[in-house]
């Protein structure tokens, strides 16, 4: 937790409702420990694509599609390509995006997003939501298919608060605090990118791809 849990409750109650969907999709992600996107984040990330309204959008990281129809529903203009590696829970991401009404434009590809992908895919916005210790990769590999003006999210950034104090991340999860907080200061001081960070959720990076 980044944030005052009190206050984080707080602001996750404000949160309109959501579809009986998305809620039976959250209740089921906090009984089996599938990570999907904190209703802070999701909301922030709503109004980003509202504001931005990408018509071309890369997802990294699928899980059960929860996010995936945030995104859908917050962009209904848009296509969105959405990848992961983990083949049982895409079949209930498919399930989901069909039983949503999206999944008519969401491309679901079984992959590996560490191999990339062909040069004909171009993406308006790209968001970041897997392997952390790979974030880096992920931005190099998708980056060049991001058009200029185009817009990055990337979550997960923050990591429960780690990056700020690593000396408390333990044996287990200090390598990959480190990655993060590395990747942090890659996206910060790239050249092609305008970053904020936003310390909602569990931390989401907002970046811009300069013309």
């Amino acid at each position: 937790m980044i944030t005052n849990p009190a206050i984080d409750e707080y602001v996750s109650g404000l949160v309109p409702p959501r579809s009986p969907l998305l809620q039976r999709m959250e209740a089921e992600a906090q009984a089996e420990g599938i990570p999907i996107v904190q209703l802070p984040t999701a909301q922030v990330m709503r109004s980003y694509l509202q504001l931005h309204r990408p018509e071309q959008i890369l997802e990294v990281g699928t899980a059960i599609g929860y996010s995936t129809i945030w995104m859908a529903e917050a962009a209904p203009q848009a296509r969105i390509v959405t990848m992961d590696i983990d083949e049982e829970r895409l079949h209930r991401a498919r399930a989901n995006l069909s039983e949503a009404g999206v999944a008519d434009r969401v491309e679901v590809l079984l992959k590996d997003a560490t191999t990339g992908l062909p040069d004909s895919y171009h993406f308006d916005c790209l968001f970041i939501d897997a392997a952390k210790g790979q974030y880096r990769a992920f931005l190099d590999l998708y980056l060049p298919l991001l058009r200029p003006g185009g817009m990055v999210l990337t979550d997960n950034v923050l990591f429960r608060g780690l990056v700020a104090t690593p000396e408390e991340a333990g044996k287990r999860l200090r390598p990959m605090v480190d990655k993060l907080i590395g990747f942090n200061h890659y996206l910060a001081q790239h050249p092609d990118l305008e970053t904020a960070f936003i310390p909602v959720g569990d931390g989401l990076a907002v970046s811009f791809k300069k013309r």
